[in-house]
Formats: structure tokens, C-alpha cells, sequence
């Protein structure tokens, strides 16, 4: 008997939708089978050659409700035969597994501080004082202030380990524009794995943290015996005036990650 397959759109298709999301199950029976051998993984894998159809794969898009996806298949003996199967597809939204070409993005933020030495237009921060002696004094500022920032994680299915990517990109930033960024905004905190099954493949989680004012810093010359920023102290291209802008992080280009945009 050839490999047959029957999906019951009656009796065994069902559909749920809750807080979770949409939910859809299809019912395939499945005869033909050859028996003793992975007959039950014969059926959630069959193809059937005369109708031109077969089982759903994992991850694979429901035919007609978009947004849907296979996320668990299942097979059990037909009213105990050994050459018939019921296969089960489970349908779900990416948010319920991760799911080969499909990917997760979730938005957040940290808390945190930073040391802001330069104002909006551009100038350095001082305090500046005139004594009794008529004497003009200033002093350089590094006034600590709230950072919230905005982060970024990525969550998707891939086929090899991330191990290089993640030694490459780790604490790095992003060379030139990048998620509605511009260069040197993205510091990437991480690229974690862990693997599926065999370990054939990896659920790959990205983070990446935004600060709209880059992740440069400044530094400044201290003289050694007044333990003071010099005051006519400036910022020069050539490092040379007692006040320099320091990127910590090496740059890398982003796009080679080929990550989705999630603006």
C-alpha cells in the first residue's frame, strides 16, 4: 500500500487564542507506514507522493494564518496498527519557541551613571572664580549624572556555534551607523549560545547596549604638583593641549552580524 496522508479538518483541527497568543492544531493520519522501522518518525516526517503533500516541519508557517508556526509535532500508533500513525502539529507564535528564520526582539533599558565633562554645545565644563585680588580661577568639571540607557536583545535560531562572533564583537562598538545609531552609539554586551538537540543548532541571544552620546570619554592632564587640570586646558586633535577623547572599545561593523532592524 502506497504512503498515504489525511489531514481531518473536522474532528481533530482546533484553534485558541489567550494571553499568550494564537494557538493551532491540524490532525494528519498518516498509512502506509512500514513497520519496525522509526515507523512513528516515519509518519511526522511523511511525504505523501500521489497528493503531493506532507507533514509540516518544525518552524515552518501555518499555510494560512500568518504569524504561526510549527512548534511541536507528534505521532502515535493509529488504533494499534503498526503500519498507521495520527500525527499532531502544534502551531504557535515565535514568542512560544524559537524557531528556525524567526526572531525575537525585545526592547528595555538599564540604569546607570556617567561622568558628563562636555555640555551641549560641545564646550567643556568649568566653574570659574575671580578672587579679591582680581585673580581669574576656573576649575574643570566632571559632574556625575543619571544614564539610563536603551537595550537591545536579539534571540534567534542559527546553525553553527557563535563562538567566534561572540570573541570578535564582544565589547565592541559599531563602526558606522547602526539601528537608527550613528557610529560608535551600539556597545555590544554579549552574543550567548546555547545548543539544540544534537547540537547542530543554537539558540543565539544578542545584546547590545545604546548611549546616544557615544562611548568615548575624556581625559584630562593633571599636573602633578597642583594636582589640578591645567586652566586653559582644551581639547585638540593632537592630544596636545591637556584634554583628550578616548574611545575604550575597539569598532566593528555591525552589519556582518546580519541582524534584523528592529526600529
Amino acid at each position: 500500500m502506497p504512503l498515504r496522508i489525511t489531514e481531518d479538518l473536522v474532528l481533530g483541527a482546533s484553534y485558541t487564542f489567550t494571553q499568550a497568543g494564537p494557538s493551532l492544531t491540524r490532525i494528519f493520519d498518516v498509512a502506509g507506514l512500514t513497520p519496525g522501522h522509526q515507523t512513528l518518525a516515519q509518519a511526522a516526517a511523511a511525504v505523501d507522493p500521489i497528493a503531493n503533500t506532507r507533514i509540516p516541519r518544525y518552524g515552518e508557517p501555518h499555510p494560512a494564518v500568518p504569524g504561526l508556526y510549527a512548534i511541536e509535532i507528534g505521532a502515535v500508533p493509529l488504533n494499534g496498527s503498526a503500519t498507521a500513525a495520527r500525527v499532531t502539529v502544534q502551531y504557535g507564535t515565535p514568542a512560544q519557541a524559537v524557531l528556525p528564520g524567526a526572531v525575537r526582539i525585545r526592547i528595555g533599558g538599564v540604569d546607570g551613571q556617567k561622568l558628563m565633562t562636555q555640555l551641549p554645545d560641545g564646550t567643556l565644563a568649568v566653574v570659574k572664580y575671580t578672587d579679591a585680588d582680581g585673580n581669574k580661577l576656573q576649575d574643570h568639571l566632571q559632574i556625575p549624572v543619571l544614564s539610563p540607557n536603551t537595550l537591545l536583545e536579539i534571540t534567534r535560531m542559527e546553525n553553527r556555534s557563535p563562538l567566534t562572533l561572540s570573541e570578535k564583537f564582544r565589547r565592541t562598538v559599531n563602526a558606522s551607523p547602526w539601528q537608527g545609531g550613528d557610529a560608535r552609539t551600539w556597545l555590544c554586551r554579549g552574543i550567548d549560545a546555547a545548543s539544540q538537540g544534537s547540537g547542530s543548532q543554537f539558540e543565539v541571544h544578542y545584546l547590545f547596549e545604546y548611549d546616544p552620546d557615544g562611548w568615548s570619554r575624556f581625559e584630562y592632564y593633571v599636573d602633578r604638583y597642583t594636582g589640578k587640570v591645567p586652566d586653559d586646558a582644551r581639547i585638540s586633535s593632537s592630544n596636545d593641549q591637556g584634554v583628550t577623547k578616548i574611545l575604550p572599545y575597539a569598532m566593528r561593523e555591525f552589519s556582518e552580524l546580519g541582524l534584523p532592524n528592529a526600529y
